[in-house]
């Protein structure tokens, strides 16, 4: 559609202007680009917007898209590469050990069950939702990575975050001849129509994005040496976080307000907390009282009204109970990877309770570690608390190095930001479904373990002292 293109030639022409004007100020430098960290960022987002829903080849049970066929050419030039010298395989660390601890557990416990139910879509699942992005984990991880990547890719983030937000503006407004790609309103899957989706059609993984790329906006904040400068990231900061809001999803907004917190109060001087915890504890006692009945009860999703909506929040206690049942039956290895689908039937026709257990039929888990929990028990859920601690410890190891560029170091607190998006809305959701969160963490993970792995890369440029004559 002519609007669509039109929009899409503003999103590139915006996108080069701000590369020139970085580079005419020396933000960072166009001849020393590095295509591999962009080819890989470009992998994440060309699978949110030019993804499955845009076009796929339909090759049985293993659909060919764009992003896939990317990556694949990817890790070909990476061993090409890595054959004649140019890359250099690091030493494997806890990280990466956690990390095949984790895809060892889920591929054995698909395995072990009957993975061709519902179409083969527990093997789809492991494939596509889990083997993909550790595979883009490990090229992030492994490839030559500086200080001046890392710049890029912010800008790329910060370019994207404004597309972002702009659409889910659009969309929530009524604005669909300004919405692209044209699926995100024209789409058969109506689920969360009339909210802020985005290209991935889920307002959970719209605004976990949105909160990487208002990281991404912040990170400028430090080398913003004028007002206009403080005031340009603090408008992208703020036009980006209205696209949060409009995902109509209290629980990325509960995680914008958790992760942001730790990407702005951690970093912070002593007597700035302290400014921050009562400025914030005045608002919420002022703002509360006025927009709390707003919060906890609004229509959100187009085809879907209030009364429903409230009737969708009560049964999250169902799912609970659900769970609790098939973990008392099957607590160490659970029923298997992906298998709740199937599994859960006998449990909805429980003679022994009242509850409107069977009104929970057609619908996934709505937690994450419950999730887990049900399909591959305990031990399960363990390695995926270990997965996420693990991540969270090496990305404190690598705030904590002071010897690194500053870069590096918001990289790392910007994995906090996304764990804490992954958990909380993890809470209300089951995140581990969708497959571009997966890309966009494993993605963000390598590059924190790169620094990890190679510090020398990343430390800080010497200042240089005047000398006095």
């Amino acid at each position: 559609m002519p609007i669509e293109i039109l929009v899409l030639l503003l999103l590139m022409a915006a996108a080069f202007l701000a590369v020139c004007v970085l580079v005419r100020f020396n933000f960072f430098s166009i001849d020393k680009l590095n295509w591999f960290p962009i080819s890989c960022i470009g992998v994440v987002l060309i699978g949110s917007v030019l993804g499955h829903d845009f076009f796929h080849l339909p090759l049985g049970p293993l659909p060919l898209t764009l992003d896939r066929l990317l990556l694949g050419g990817l890790l070909v030039f990476f061993a090409w590469q890595l054959m004649f010298g140019q890359q250099q395989l690091t030493q494997m660390n806890f990280v990466d050990v956690m990390i095949l601890a984790w895809l060892a557990m889920i591929t054995f416990s698909t395995f072990v069950h009957d993975f061709t139910i519902m179409k083969n879509g527990p093997l789809s699942r492991l494939l596509f939702f889990n083997y993909v992005p550790v595979l883009l984990y490990f090229l992030t991880r492994w490839i030559r990575l500086e200080v001046n990547d890392l710049k890029v890719i912010s800008i790329i983030l910060i370019t994207f975050g404004l597309y972002l937000a702009f659409t889910a503006i659009a969309e929530t407004r009524g604005l669909n001849a300004f919405v692209f790609p044209g699926y995100i309103m024209n789409s058969e899957e109506r689920e969360f129509l009339g909210r802020g989706r985005g290209p991935f059609l889920n307002p959970v993984s719209n605004g976990v994005f949105m909160a990487v790329c208002i990281c991404s906006a912040l990170m400028w904040w430090p080398r913003a040496k004028t007002h206009r400068s403080k005031l340009l990231v603090l408008a992208l900061a703020m036009f980006i976080s209205l696209g949060v809001y409009s995902t109509f999803t209290r629980s990325t907004w509960l995680s914008l307000v958790v992760g942001m917190g730790a990407f702005v109060f951690w970093p912070s001087k002593s007597h700035e907390k302290g400014m921050m915890i009562i400025a914030a504890t005045v608002m919420a006692i002022v703002l509360f009282p006025v927009i709390g009945d707003k919060i906890f009860s609004f229509k959100r999703d187009q085809d879907v009204s209030q009364a429903e909506m409230e009737k969708s929040a009560l049964m999250r206690p169902l799912f609970a109970e659900i769970a609790w049942e098939m973990v008392q039956d099957r607590p160490v290895m659970g029923v298997g990877f992906a298998q709740y689908p199937k599994a859960k039937y006998p449990y909805l026709q429980n003679p022994h309770t009242t509850k409107p257990l069977l009104t929970t039929r057609g619908l996934m888990q709505h937690n994450v570690f419950l999730a887990y929990v049900v399909d591959m028990g305990v031990v399960g859920l363990g390695i995926l608390l270990s997965l996420l601690g693990t991540w969270l410890l090496a990305s404190w190891r690598v705030w904590q190095n002071r010897s690194l560029d500053l870069w590096a170091r918001q990289f790392a607190l910007a994995n906090a930001v996304l764990l804490a998006g992954y958990c909380v809305n993890g809470m209300f959701h089951d995140v581990s479904i969708i497959p571009i969160m997966h890309m966009l963490l494993f993605f963000w993970i390598g590059i924190v373990n790169n620094v990890l792995s190679r510090p020398e890369a990343f430390q800080k440029t010497p200042t240089a002292i005047p000398v006095r004559h």
